[in-house]
């Protein structure tokens, strides 16, 4: 985690000095049950390409939760949230892009989710909306992230069913996401949610960012983390 730390904070610092110096150690979700990091590398010299983390509302609300109120049809629904996305600037930055996001999409198949929501500053918030994500809200509104340095960020959504019944007719990425065969795209190692989930509400529990676990503890976890593999040095099959 400490190569994935220094990766972000290089990446963040570009734009963001304060946070990219905040984000020279790894992060506690990092390590939490209910969050995914997933890493890119490619298989020429090993070297990291593209990273992301997904937190989903099993324990915890999601982080763009303490700074936005999402509308009433969120409300105990199962939810992911991406941050952290980091791409090693190339010319196979989107190709890096893309697989991760498949990553995170199937991962959102397994878990059952009903909703991805995603924060993106301009431009980010483009790459969203070619996916088909839509605002959560009012359309084009950008509202501060208390985990992003207050930086504005447009918040959007996608049901993860209603992907694949709109890109199965017209989207350009249906093959690459759901048909052609990566096998080095693995999740595999992915910790299983399959338990009735908490879906905590800061509206309903606005003192504490924790769900009461029942039995489920503890919820930090030290276990290895989700790699996904690129091989760039070759086209995809």
């Amino acid at each position: 985690m400490n190569e994935v730390a220094a990766f972000r904070s290089a990446s963040y610092g570009k734009h963001l000095p304060a946070l990219g110096a905040a984000l020279q150690q790894p992060e506690s979700s990092d390590y939490e049950l209910g969050c995914e990091v997933l890493v890119a590398r490619s298989k020429l010299d090993g070297s990291l390409l593209g990273t992301m983390r997904i937190h989903t509302n099993v324990f915890k609300y999601l982080p763009l939760q303490a700074s936005i109120r999402l509308p009433e049809r969120f409300i105990n629904t199962r939810m992911v949230e991406t941050t952290r996305l980091c791409i090693k600037g190339s010319p196979n930055a989107s190709l890096v892009r893309t697989a991760l996001f498949k990553a995170q999409f199937h991962y959102c198949l397994m878990q059952k989710v009903d909703w991805m929501i995603a924060a993106g500053r301009r431009p980010v918030d483009r790459i969203y909306e070619s996916l088909r994500f839509t605002d959560v809200a009012e359309p084009n509104e950008f509202y501060p992230m208390a985990h992003a340095a207050g930086m504005p960020h447009r918040v959007m959504c996608l049901s993860p069913n209603e992907a694949l019944q709109m890109w199965s007719k017209e989207h350009s990425l249906y093959q690459f996401i759901m048909v052609t065969q990566h096998p080095d795209i693995d999740i595999s190692a992915a910790t299983r949610l399959n338990f009735p989930w908490a879906c905590p509400d800061p509206e309903i529990d606005p003192d504490s960012g924790l769900a009461p676990l029942s039995d489920f503890t503890p919820i930090s976890r030290f276990a290895d983390l989700t790699t996904v593999d690129i091989d760039l040095s070759a086209p995809f099959q």
